[in-house]
């Protein structure tokens, strides 16, 4: 067997901001030139990833262990989309990097965003409906707690003006691109995962808004009240402004982050900068 080399004692845990910023930009170049169809089954993916931590979310509440522990739990979505990888909307918001600094058109960018939103809706969606279907929620007209926990959660989602949950989209998705940061800069497993928790934990127990967890918490609340599919199209009014506030959000750290700053007027103060593609 080949032996191990000693580890380092000068190991240093994390990558450097340079490194970091490698990786963003190889991380977009390559999500602009992924097939469409495998962007679409790795949105579905995350959409699946994200709905198993909306669930753990609901049950946490439903057991009376509150929203510390419930933002907690709902981070193993993250965690998944992390580690084992798919493509999750509001964290390819760190694509507008990529194309501020020219290193792809605003084209595949929007293309990227459009594909993966679709994926993470259908796979969340999907999830709910069959989530509903197997029982867990209890039956029609005869809901459990957790089933009448989910109802009372989307409805009051549903129930947030436009502009709260606008505000509400844009802190929950500084803080998850935050999350995804801290998990650039971490080298091994653990340290990603500790990355994921503490922050997605602070935006569900301060209440913010996260559209693709949204994408189940509301439609297992719209079918757990027996509302018809065709019906379904108002889950749209939170949708619509959370969707709106994470963009802002993640668009707002991504710019205003010094690194980021000193990036973008590097290459921007670079005439030989390359045109996108």
């Amino acid at each position: 067997m080949p032996k191990q080399k000693p580890t380092s004692p000068d190991y240093d845990p994390k990558h450097t901001v340079k490194e970091v910023q490698q990786a963003i930009s190889k991380l977009g170049i390559k999500k602009a030139n992924t097939h469409g169809w495998q962007l679409f089954l790795l949105g579905v993916l995350a959409g699946i990833y994200i709905s198993f931590g909306g669930h753990a979310y609901l049950v946490t509440l439903e057991q009376g262990m509150g929203r510390i522990i419930g933002g907690a739990v709902f981070s193993v979505g993250l965690v998944l989309i992390t580690i084992a990888g798919a493509e999750l909307f509001t964290g390819n918001v760190t694509m507008v990097v990529g194309t501020i600094t020219r290193l792809y058109s605003f084209r595949k960018m929007l293309r990227s965003w459009a594909i993966v939103y679709l994926g993470n809706f259908i796979g969340s969606y999907l999830f709910a409906m069959l989530l509903w279907n197997s029982g867990v929620f209890g039956g029609h007209g005869n809901l459990n707690k957790l089933g009448e926990l989910a109802v009372s959660v989307a409805n009051a989602k549903m129930a947030i003006p436009f502009w709260q949950a606008f505000i509400r989209g844009i802190f929950c998705n500084i803080l998850v691109l935050l999350a995804i940061i801290l998990s650039y800069f971490s080298k091994d497993v653990i340290s990603k995962i500790f990355c994921c928790v503490l922050p997605i934990m602070v935006f569900v127990a301060s209440g913010f808004e996260h559209c693709v967890a949204n994408m189940y918490l509301i439609p297992a609340g719209l079918f757990a009240q027996d509302i018809p599919i065709i019906d379904q199209y108002v889950m749209w009014k939170n949708l619509v402004p959370v969707t709106l506030g994470n963009i802002v959000g993640g668009i707002f750290i991504l710019v205003v982050h010094p690194n980021r700053i000193r990036q973008i007027v590097t290459l921007f103060g670079n005439r030989n900068a390359s045109k996108p593609v």
